[in-house]
């Protein structure tokens, strides 16, 4: 991504977040790359499309959230709740395999269906 989209995309991941200073700028900045690159794996393709920049810092932000970026421990989630003598207990997994699922239906019109393997891809949309 070229640096002035990167740094607007930023802002906009800082202003979903609720940062006004810039001290998690560096780990925010690896999202955003790192957000993008799932995305176009998952699409298989090369260049990320206009209408998907958008999701991009929202995609990253819940990722932040819920991954607990930026805390040396893992975000602990409520694994069950007793009434009867109050009983709460923690869980500090968070799936990572469904991340994507919220997005699927924003995504699958720019899946690209011909790139089957990770050779393939490059060919078909000429990034190689």
């Amino acid at each position: 991504m070229e640096q002035e989209k990167q740094t607007e995309v930023l802002q906009r991941l800082k202003m979903l977040l609720g940062i006004t200073d810039e001290s998690k700028d560096e780990i925010l900045s690896f999202l955003i790359d790192d957000v993008e690159n799932l995305i176009l794996g998952y699409c298989r393709i090369c260049f990320l499309p206009r209408p998907l920049e958008s999701l991009v810092p929202v995609i990253a932000a819940d990722m932040y959230r819920a991954k607990g970026y930026g805390s040396e421990s893992a975000p602990e989630i409520i694994k069950s709740i007793s009434e009867g003598q109050r009983s709460v207990s923690f869980d500090s997994k968070t799936p990572d395999s469904d991340f994507l699922t919220n997005y699927y239906d924003r995504l699958k019109p720019f899946v690209n269906r011909r790139g089957k393997v990770p050779s393939d891809v490059g060919k078909i949309c000429g990034c190689v």
